[in-house]
């Protein structure tokens, strides 16, 4: 991102479409806001944040940050005892003619990409609102998964949102064991997960143990099921 790029970034955040999904259509963004949320360093990030402009066909249409998690954020996440490098990442595509065209799945891939082979990250995670269905779809299509719900985390509009965390691991993706988990217990309302071990992988599925006496099997893919 360059200082010029403000002008775009006004045009977007004053798009009551784009605030319904970032930020918020009761925020009032003017020429001094943008440069302060967008372009001054907040000294609590002490410049660990990389912030792009998504171009598509040389048009810029979005905006993208990365940061690595650290601090209250690794804990409250939940890696303070797994000693790994892990990233967040925020985006939304300003231009509301570019949605639903697979292009912030695009995106991720290739962030995905730079954040292991540039950065060495083992995990990247973000955190959308549970009813942004549209962002949650394109997120899973990327890879990442659901592994925890976070009650009223974020103000959005005046009221406290419930969001997902949700997590992309560079190694052995597909058995995430927290996503393993978090899908039983909110598919199944009476199962209290305590443990979860895999114990089996074939062409088609993955067996898990559930608390040493229930198995539980997941299709690799739709015609798996």
């Amino acid at each position: 991102m360059a200082s010029d790029d403000a002008a775009v970034l006004l045009k977007w955040m004053t798009d009551m479409r784009v605030l319904e999904f970032y930020e918020g259509r009761d925020k009032r963004y003017t020429p001094e806001l943008i440069q302060e949320d967008f372009f001054e360093e907040d000294e609590e990030d002490g410049g660990n944040v990389i912030k792009v402009i998504l171009e598509y066909d040389g048009k810029p249409i979005g905006y993208g940050q990365i940061y690595s998690i650290t601090g209250e954020a690794y804990e409250e996440y939940g890696y303070e005892n797994r000693n790994e490098t892990v990233y967040g990442i925020d985006q939304f595509i300003g231009e509301p003619d570019y949605w639903n065209r697979g292009i912030g799945t695009e995106y991720l891939r290739i962030v995905l990409k730079y954040l292991r082979e540039e950065k060495g990250a083992d995990a990247v995670i973000l955190d959308p609102h549970q009813d942004n269905v549209r962002a949650i779809k394109c997120y899973q299509k990327a890879g990442f998964r659901i592994i925890k719900s976070l009650p009223e985390h974020e103000l959005h509009e005046g009221k406290m949102r419930d969001c997902y965390l949700m997590e992309y691991r560079y190694r052995d993706n597909g058995k995430n064991i927290q996503a393993v988990r978090f899908l039983i217990e909110s598919s199944f309302k009476d199962i209290k997960v305590d443990s979860v071990q895999l114990i089996g992988s074939g062409n088609d599925c993955d067996a898990y143990e559930i608390n040493d006496n229930i198995i539980f099997k997941f299709p690799k893919a739709d015609w798996g099921s």
